[in-house]
C-alpha cells in the first residue's frame, strides 16, 4: 500500500534541507571576454590598466593652461596662440606652453601642458589664434587618467553575474579574458507513459512532454546548463535505471512526475531505494508532492508533473539552489497593485497565486495547476502566507515579478 504524504513541511524547512544538500561551487575556467555573458565571476577581477589610461577631453574646445584663461570675460577675453589640432586615436606631439592652445575633439588626448578644455562656445578663432571669453579652472572639462579605475582596483567582485554593462566595464579595464565558475549541470528527465515529444502526432489519453522544455529553459535562464534525459514511463526499473545513469552525468537532477500519490507516482520510492529521501510533500499551493533526495552524493528534486506547479516549484525551491551553487543573489522585484477580484485561500499551506498586472491591478489566473497558461499569462505571483484564508477584491497586494537572469546557452 502507498504511503500518504505525512507531515507537510513548510517551506522554509524544506529549503533549508535543500541548501543544506549542496555547497558552493569550486571548479573554475577561463573563458574569452565574448563568451562570458552570464557567467559567474570566479574572483575579483582587478584594472590590469587605468580608466581611461590617458588623460582626455571631455568636449570639443580648446586644450590650455588654465591660468591663461584667468582674466578671460565677455568684455576682456584672452588671446591664445594656436598650435595645431588633436583628434581621437591620435598621440600629440605637441606641448602646450603658456599663452597657447590646442583645438581637441571630444575624446582626444590631452596634449602635454595642458591642464583645462575650454568649449568651442567660449572662443573664437581666427589667423592662428584663439579668443577665450570664460576663464576655466584646471581640471574643467577634462577627464583625468585613472579617474574611473586605477590599476589594480577591483572592476568585478568575485561571485558577480557578468550583465552587459559588466563585460563593458572588463572591456574598458584591458581584460581579455575572466576566470568564471563552471556552470552547474542540471539534469531533467520527465517519468510519464502519457508523454508525447512535442511534434508527434496527438492521442487520446497522452500530453506532450512541456516540463522537459520549461525546465531546461529555466535553468539555462539562470547561469547553469540544462541536460535534457528524455522521458521514462513510470516503471520502477526503467525510472531507477534513468535516475541512476542521470544522476552521473548531472550536478542536481530534476525529476518532474511521479511524485504524487498516484500507482504510478513512484519518484519518492526510488529515490529512497537508490539513497536517501530528504523529504516528501511541501505545505505549498502549487506544488504539495515535491519531493527531494541525496542519490550518488548529488541532490535530486523530484517537482510535480502539472506544467504550473513544475515552473512555479522551479522557481520557488530550485532556484534557491542555483543561488546557493553560484554564490549569487537574483533580484526578485516586487511591485503593489490591488487584487482585482477575491481570492480564497487554504489555511495551513503557503499559495504561489500567479497573477497578470493590468492598469494598476492584479488579476488572479485561476486555472489550475494543469494550465500552462496560467504562468504563461502570468506577470508574476502573489504570495498568500499559511495563515490567511481570503484575500478580498481591491485588497492592496505585492507582485513578485518572475524573476530574470541571463539566457546562457
Amino acid at each position: 500500500m502507498k504511503e500518504g504524504f505525512g507531515r507537510l513541511l513548510s517551506l522554509k524547512e524544506a529549503l533549508q534541507l535543500l541548501l543544506d544538500a549542496v555547497g558552493p561551487m569550486t571548479e573554475t575556467e577561463e573563458v574569452a571576454l565574448g563568451e562570458a555573458l552570464g557567467r559567474v565571476v570566479a574572483e575579483d577581477v582587478r584594472a590590469v590598466v587605468d580608466v581611461p589610461h590617458f588623460s582626455r577631453a571631455a568636449m570639443d574646445g580648446y586644450a590650455v593652461v588654465a591660468e591663461d584663461t584667468f582674466p578671460a570675460s565677455p568684455t576682456n577675453p584672452v588671446k591664445l596662440k594656436l598650435l595645431g589640432s588633436v583628434e581621437p586615436g591620435v598621440v600629440p606631439d605637441v606641448v602646450v606652453e603658456r599663452g597657447s592652445c590646442v583645438r581637441v575633439s571630444t575624446g582626444a588626448a590631452l596634449p602635454r601642458g595642458a591642464d583645462a578644455v575650454v568649449m568651442v562656445e567660449s572662443t573664437q578663432g581666427s589667423n592662428g589664434e584663439v579668443i577665450v571669453f570664460s576663464a576655466v579652472a584646471p581640471g574643467a572639462n577634462v577627464v583625468r587618467r585613472g579617474s574611473d579605475l586605477k590599476r589594480g582596483d577591483v572592476v568585478v567582485p568575485a561571485r558577480t553575474v557578468l550583465y552587459p554593462e559588466k563585460i563593458g566595464a572588463l572591456a574598458a579595464s584591458g581584460i581579455p579574458q575572466v576566470r568564471v565558475l563552471r556552470k552547474p549541470k542540471f539534469g531533467v528527465l520527465s517519468t510519464g507513459p502519457e508523454l508525447l515529444d512535442v511534434g508527434d502526432e496527438p492521442r487520446a489519453g497522452c500530453v506532450y512532454d512541456i516540463n522537459s522544455h520549461t525546465l531546461c529553459c529555466a535553468v539555462r535562464q539562470f547561469c547553469c546548463e540544462a541536460l535534457p534525459l528524455g522521458k521514462v514511463t513510470d516503471d520502477a526499473a526503467a525510472l531507477k535505471r534513468s535516475l541512476l545513469s542521470g544522476i552521473q552525468r548531472c550536478d542536481v537532477l530534476l525529476l518532474s512526475g511521479g511524485s504524487s500519490l498516484g500507482e504510478g507516482d513512484l519518484v519518492p520510492q526510488i529515490i529512497k531505494a537508490a539513497g536517501r529521501l530528504l523529504f516528501h510533500g511541501i505545505a505549498v499551493k502549487p506544488g504539495k508532492p515535491t519531493a527531494a533526495g541525496i542519490v550518488s552524493e548529488r541532490l535530486v528534486i523530484g517537482l510535480p508533473g502539472y506544467p504550473t506547479s513544475a515552473l512555479s516549484n522551479f522557481y520557488i525551491v530550485v532556484l534557491p539552489v542555483i543561488e546557493r551553487l553560484l554564490g549569487v543573489k537574483f533580484a526578485r522585484q516586487k511591485v503593489p497593485a490591488r487584487l482585482a477580484q477575491k481570492v480564497f485561500s487554504t489555511v495551513g499551506r503557503y499559495e504561489f497565486l500567479p497573477v497578470r498586472l493590468e492598469g494598476g491591478k492584479a488579476l488572479p489566473l485561476l486555472r489550475g495547476s494543469s494550465a500552462i497558461t496560467s504562468l504563461a499569462l502570468a506577470d508574476g505571483f502573489v504570495e498568500i502566507d499559511e495563515n490567511t484564508e481570503v484575500l478580498g477584491a481591491d485588497d492592496v497586494v505585492e507582485v513578485t515579478l518572475f524573476p530574470r537572469g541571463v539566457v546562457c546557452n
